[in-house]
């Protein structure tokens, strides 16, 4: 599965990106940018709607914030001090932090061990 994204905020030139590559999905500006561990891209539509579609083709995403949604599979790092997930463990000069809601911390951290790796916390 891939998603048709561009590297161009006004949305020139697109790109086809696997969707195993994609970290996470966020809202800025009135723009969907799509995170991956060495670029951000931006796709049209809602974040309702790419999460619908998302989840409709099996993939392991989540919205953890009112303007994120994260693949919960690739979450490698919780800290709950600052109610964030990581995609890379350490603190990595490149390390993209992923805002999630204090409320919905706790749900987040239990669906990420049970898919991952039941000492990450």
């Amino acid at each position: 599965m891939y998603i048709s994204a561009t590297r161009d905020k006004e949305g020139g030139g697109l790109e086809s990106i696997p969707i195993e590559r994609v970290l996470f999905l966020e809202t800025s500006q009135n723009r969907i940018l799509v995170h991956t561990s060495d670029a951000v891209y931006y796709v049209a539509n809602t974040l309702e709607r790419w999460l619908h579609a998302l989840r409709s083709a099996g993939q392991p995403f989540e919205q953890v914030d009112r303007c994120c949604v994260a693949d919960l599979s690739k979450v490698k790092e919780l800290d709950a001090k600052w109610s964030r997930i990581y995609f890379s463990e350490g603190p990595l000069a490149g390390n993209k932090p992923c805002n999630v809601a204090r409320s919905n911390f706790r749900m987040i951290a239990k669906k990420v061990n049970q898919q991952n790796d039941p000492g990450l916390l």
